[in-house]
């Protein structure tokens, strides 16, 4: 059986090694300097970075909420931002712009319309 992390629908491991941590999570400078360039504040810093770099590693958007903590930690610690500060948005807009800001910089194009179209011919009409 392959692992979770090697399936269609990687997702995070129970417990995330710290190799994988730096490996997977490290933000360049050139992703700070485009996050920094986007944010206003160190929550909505620390809240783009951990989507990018989530992004990067899984393919899609977790909810932050399903982000180990180490993970979060060790973004927090890169940016050099204080330990009180919590990745989150204060809005879905907020969000939703983040994701945005993610898919421009990664060249993704988000078409959800012609996925369910895709969806429906395969598997036929579903909700």
């Amino acid at each position: 059986m392959a692992s979770i992390d090697r399936t269609a629908y990687p997702r995070f491991k129970r417990v995330v090694s710290a190799r994988e941590i730096a490996e997977s999570f490290t933000p360049s400078e050139d992703e700070t300097g485009w996050a920094r360039s986007k944010t206003t504040s160190d929550g909505h810093l620390l809240a783009l970075v951990v989507l990018l770099k989530c992004y990067q590693r899984l393919g899609y958007f977790p909810k932050l909420a399903d982000v180990p903590d180490a993970v979060v930690s060790y973004v927090r610690s890169m940016l050099g931002v204080a330990d009180s500060v919590v990745a989150g948005h204060e809005s879905e807009r907020t969000l939703w712009r983040h994701r945005e800001f993610v898919r421009t910089r990664l060249g993704v194009v988000y078409e959800p319309a012609r996925v369910r179209g895709w969806r429906r011919r395969l598997f036929g009409r579903q909700r």
